[in-house]
């Protein structure tokens, strides 16, 4: 049988990697995008070249009711949900802390962490529901400025690093044998707002980058679909920790 996987914030980098590679292997998709409506679209024509059963909608992190209605479309389409994958993140706003007004934190923290939460919360309310005989992944995508810490992206790395503590707390309860929630931290991956973030505009800049950084490598969103389908969906002896570190494999 066909399973449904759910993926935030499904128009670049990571997710919209996530997509063709649940795509190629007959997963059918449901993804959701912030402001970049041509990009769905265009991904939605990619998909109907596959014959791939998919849709999309719109999800904004500071609204619950923009995300209980991206929940309320994928049951009616899907129904049953089999993987979700909390990849959605608002942009990342480079400032320092103490020029930040607190209105201003109360605002960005709704959409980078509350929001998110929420989602979550949906997800495994759906997960309870409607899938009762497999065990059904959650999947939330972190940072290592969670672990690290960030130049000037304090809001970003505290609530990356909340994801991650929930995580923790939620795979020690009572659902935990029908549902796996893990957190994948990944540490660099050469995303659009990885070159913005880092002032990369191009492949030589990128290289100069790692060079200066002392860097053998930068993962390709494609490497890190690639891993999170062959190691933690089809993996024969699933990840048993909550935290994952993408690099560590």
């Amino acid at each position: 049988m066909t399973k449904n996987i759910f993926i935030t914030g499904g128009t670049s980098g990571i997710g919209k990697s996530l997509i063709h590679k649940f795509a190629k292997n007959n997963y059918n998709i449901f993804f959701t995008y912030f402001n970049n409506l041509n990009e769905a679209k265009s991904i939605s024509k990619e998909l109907k070249k596959l014959n791939v059963l998919h849709d999309y909608v719109k999800m904004d992190l500071n609204k619950i009711e923009s995300i209980n209605n991206a929940f309320k479309k994928f049951t009616k389409k899907f129904k049953k949900l089999n993987i979700y994958v909390n990849n959605a993140s608002p942009a990342i706003e480079r400032k320092k802390f103490l020029k930040l007004k607190n209105t201003d934190i109360l605002k960005k923290m709704k959409g980078l962490l509350i929001g998110n939460v929420a989602a979550l919360k949906n997800a495994l309310e759906l997960v309870q529901k409607t899938n009762s005989k497999t065990q059904a992944i959650i999947i939330n995508i972190s940072s290592y400025s969670a672990i690290s810490g960030g130049k000037n992206i304090h809001l970003y790395a505290a609530a990356k690093s909340a994801l991650n503590t929930l995580t923790t707390a939620l795979s020690k309860d009572s659902f935990r044998r029908k549902i796996k929630i893990i957190s994948i931290v990944p540490r660099r991956i050469d995303t659009s707002t990885f070159r913005k973030n880092n002032n990369i505009k191009n492949n030589k800049d990128l290289i100069l980058f790692k060079k200066k950084k002392k860097i053998k490598s930068i993962k390709t969103p494609s490497e890190f679909a690639s891993f999170v389908y062959k190691k933690i969906i089809r993996k024969s002896s699933p990840v048993k920790k909550p935290i994952v570190y993408f690099d560590s494999f």
